[in-house]
């Protein structure tokens, strides 16, 4: 009797274990392969259930998968390229999610389309020259299409001869030619190859930089007697007077002299106050401008002008140096630098903006440096947006990017992570975030407001530079394509800076509400726009840089 009982109790134990390992089970609602196109941060989604806690892999080095682990309930992992295939072939990976002693795996295949400039960069003087763009691909005619980024047509032509050659993986462009280039700066754009996705969306393949020297000015400024001189242009008539510095880059004597330089720092102030709600707040700031002369006006090194700003043609951004900014800021007398806005506007037509954003775990920075030229001409429509966008919304109210950037995928648990203490630390960010739920994101309580009820304001997934895992409040806005208004978060967040800055209040959501219902824009109101205006669809400007200080 006693080894019938032993018996048994195995028996129980072997059954109590089966039950066990069967507890933790997986049950795939993504099934077959997963296909994505054959260019970086192409992103699925695989979803499935898990009865206890798991992890996830995949075998390739050009694919990842994150999350890569979490626990029971409904899940959803998202696999993304990290690498353009140019093999020519389709490439297959195997995603594996395992728990406890179950494994499931699933295909992942890249595409095989391919096509790519010859060269990355092209270089040419500023008298002109003619040359040839040669390209590979393993794709038909009609499935690649060559774009340019908006006007190069205006200095680069097609010269008149036979269509482009092609063989089966190689081909050539019409001869093009550079026209000669009259200004003292330097110009650039770009062409891209591109095909389209079965949603009719636009993939960007392969890009071509092409930039072109400027004139030789033959002139360095001598007089240097207006450097560092402080003009007033904006007094502020409620709370402490919220500092604006506004100075310019690439400006020589001569353009100091015959007035050029002021009247851009006026237009500048004039485009800085341009939208609401900043419009309506414009008595709580003081405007300074401050002169900064420059022993030339191009931008090709860091002693050719006063603040060494130096554009970057790979990242639509500016390189800067500073320290040149502090000093000109420090100019105004008994300035409060930790909470001073910068604008710097470089005397220049190119299409770029970026902003530095100071930050720190320690302190509260509201210091920052937006930089951008005078985009087209001093009157421009893009010259207005783009420094709003990088000024007003970046510098000032600490606002994110609500555009994607055809370099990035999906946002990882990291950049969810940095993105939340952002919110919770600093409220920076308050117009993009990770939660998809309307009764959840930060921005709730205007989606149920009926007030706010012709912007449409929902979860709209892509922003803060990333195609998948951010959202934003609308489809448009002037943190996204510059083509529409603030949207009601944002200028929540504008409003809500001026008034921490400005009298040392925190205002309530009603509290924004009453002003906002008199001051919001008049026509919410969107323009056809594809983003392949002077940024170039697959070209967007630079995000906020942010420098950690302790």
């Amino acid at each position: 009797m006693k080894y019938f009982f032993t018996g048994l109790m195995m028996v129980m134990l072997l059954m109590t274990g089966c039950s066990e390992e069967e507890a933790d089970s997986i049950t795939l609602s993504t099934t077959g392969t997963t296909e994505l196109y054959s260019v970086t941060n192409q992103s699925a989604d695989i979803k499935f259930n898990a009865t206890g806690s798991w992890k996830a892999s995949c075998e390739a080095n050009w694919l990842t998968v994150s999350p890569k682990s979490g626990e029971a309930g409904n899940q959803v992992i998202t696999v993304a390229t990290t690498a353009t295939n140019r093999t020519g072939s389709v490439r297959v990976s195997k995603v594996t999610i395992e728990s406890g002693g179950t494994r499931k795996t699933i295909s992942v295949k890249q595409r095989g389309e391919y096509a790519y400039f010859d060269s990355e960069e092209l270089n040419f003087p500023s008298n002109g020259a003619t040359f040839n763009v040669g390209f590979r691909t393993n794709m038909e005619g009609n499935q690649l299409q060559l774009y340019a980024s908006v006007g190069l047509d205006e200095w680069i032509k097609a010269i008149e001869s036979d269509a482009r050659t092609r063989t089966d993986y190689t081909g050539t462009l019409k001869p093009l030619r550079v026209l000669p280039n009259e200004s003292i700066n330097a110009r650039d754009g770009a062409l891209f190859l591109v095909m389209e996705d079965k949603a009719g969306n636009k993939l960007g393949l392969d890009t071509l930089f092409i930039y072109q020297e400027g004139r030789d000015p033959g002139y360095v400024s001598g007089d240097y007697s207006a450097d560092g001189k402080v003009e007033l242009l904006n007094e502020a008539t409620e709370g402490k007077g919220i500092p604006i510095v506004l100075m310019g880059d690439g400006f020589i004597d001569q353009e100091i002299a015959d007035s050029t330089y002021a009247r851009v720092m006026q237009q500048a102030m004039d485009n800085l106050f341009s939208e609401e709600p900043i419009r309506s707040l414009r008595n709580y700031f003081n405007v300074y401008q401050v002169t900064a002369v420059s022993p030339r006006n191009r931008f090709d090194g860091i002693s050719s002008t006063a603040l060494g700003t130096i554009p970057d043609r790979q990242t639509m951004g500016i390189e800067v140096n500073m320290d040149a900014v502090m000093k000109y800021v420090k100019k105004v007398e008994n300035i409060d630098s930790v909470n001073t806005l910068a604008v710097v506007i470089l005397n220049t037509n190119i299409s770029r903006g970026v902003t530095y954003m100071m930050g720190s775990d320690k302190k509260d920075y509201n210091y920052a440096v937006a930089l951008c030229p005078v985009i087209d001409s001093l009157k421009s429509e893009t010259f207005r947006q783009v420094l709003t966008h990088e000024a007003v919304g970046h510098g000032f109210a600490k606002l994110a990017d609500e555009y994607v950037r055809s370099t990035e995928g999906s946002a990882t648990d990291a950049d969810i992570k940095r993105l939340k203490e952002m919110h919770e630390k600093w409220a920076w960010f308050m117009n993009v975030d990770s939660e998809k739920d309307s009764t959840k994101v930060i921005w709730t309580q205007f989606i149920y407001d009926p007030e706010f009820a012709n912007e449409q304001i929902s979860t709209y997934e892509g922003g803060y530079t990333f195609f998948k895992g951010v959202y934003r409040p609308t489809q448009e806005s002037m943190m996204r394509s510059n083509n529409a208004p603030f949207n009601a978060p944002s200028r929540q967040a504008i409003y809500n800076k001026v008034m921490q800055l400005g009298l040392g209040k925190s205002p309530s959501y009603e509290e924004f509400v009453a002003f906002d219902q008199q001051h919001k824009p008049t026509v919410w109101t969107y323009q056809s726009q594809t983003r392949s205006n002077g940024w170039g669809e697959w070209l967007h400007p630079a995000p906020p840089r942010i420098i950690w200080r302790p």
